[in-house]
């Protein structure tokens, strides 16, 4: 998937604004949940995603989806990485 199919799907699935991440390498985040949903395509580097039920790996062009309540972690790889990401409410 591409940045303009991104924008569209976001829209589509009632998003909200996308905003461009850019991070480091870093250590992995404590498990936490949001109060909103969160759709995000990877960019460039890779993205580790552990929730209560799986692990997967994110890599470029690939898009994961974040329901609101669900409890995650996130762990960016050696190299860090960017990513797009709209926020939606419950």
């Amino acid at each position: 998937m591409n940045e303009e199919e991104f924008r569209k799907l976001a829209k589509e699935k009632g998003y909200g604004e996308v905003e461009l991440y850019e991070v480091g390498p870093g250590p992995e985040e404590e498990m936490h949940a949001h109060d909103h949903s969160v759709l995000s395509l990877v960019l460039s580097g890779e993205f580790t995603m552990t929730t209560e039920n799986w692990t997967k790996v994110f890599k470029a062009g690939e898009l994961c989806e974040n329901p609101a309540g669900t409890m995650h972690k996130e762990r960016t790889g050696p190299e860090g990485g960017s990513f797009l990401a709209a926020k939606k409410l419950g």
